[in-house]
């Protein structure tokens, strides 16, 4: 008797556990356009690779569409996508997680004889500012500027190079992506490359009740994932630095 109803509370806790697994398993659908190391097309990059390591955690699978930034934020606001990855800023009608993905230190690229003695930021104060298109604001920066913008890395370049800009401000891989790319030798001591600051990347979710349950189960996974040991080896894999709230 005692026997039987051992295993009957053993199947019952099973049927549990295989409910709630099916309960949450299913497809998670990301977006976002490409960005190298980042996303791309066929799903490969540190943003894929984290959400797939978070939500295998309870069982979801993850599709990535790759789409512009503005149709991306359209599809997960209209239910057409779970998540955008990732922005810097809030949105309107969507919501960020409360820990990023992503933490990029941004550095500034100018010529040592525009700029012989750099103190920091403040050595750009006034001074004219180029970067990519929607990359960055003023307000990451704590002296006033001028500013402008181009659609790549390579025309912020030369413009600085040409003199008609100070700086051109990006993440540090991508600045020596476009110098390396850059059609015309520049010799390394003619220019200078300056930490100027950090900005944090979130993912988006929806205001739905969908949106609060994979915005809670991402913090929880992300969490968890740094607390196993296994969030570095994501980052370290795509040669990214990891987000300073995951380090111990």
């Amino acid at each position: 008797m005692i026997r039987q109803r051992s295993r009957k509370i053993a199947f019952l806790a099973l049927v549990f556990i295989l409910f709630a697994f099916c309960a949450h398993a299913g497809e998670v659908l990301t977006a976002s356009p490409s960005w190298k190391g980042f996303t791309s097309p066929d799903g490969q990059g540190l943003y894929p690779d984290l959400m797939r390591a978070v939500f295998q955690l309870r069982g979801d699978t993850v599709r990535h569409l790759d789409v512009p930034a503005k149709r991306g934020l359209i599809m997960v606001r209209e239910g057409q996508a779970d998540i955008y990855t990732c922005k810097a800023e809030s949105v309107a009608g969507l919501q960020l997680a409360q820990l990023p993905m992503y933490e990029g230190e941004y550095h500034a690229l100018f010529l040592t004889k525009v700029v012989p003695q750099w103190n920091g930021p403040a050595s750009m104060s006034n001074k004219r500012l180029v970067w990519r298109l929607g990359y960055y604001a003023p307000k990451d920066f704590p002296v006033p500027i001028e500013y402008g913008e181009t659609t790549t890395g390579t025309d912020a370049l030369k413009r600085v190079l040409r003199g008609a800009a100070d700086f051109y401000v990006d993440d540090l891989h991508l600045i020596m992506e476009t110098v390396r790319s850059y059609p015309d030798a520049i010799d390394e001591k003619d220019y200078r490359i300056e930490s100027v600051g950090f900005r944090q990347y979130f993912p988006v979710f929806s205001l739905s009740e969908r949106g609060n349950e994979l915005r809670e189960a991402f913090e929880q996974g992300m969490r968890m994932l740094a607390e196993q040991g296994k969030l570095g080896p994501i980052y370290d894999k795509w040669g990214l630095p990891m987000p300073r709230v995951y380090q111990k």
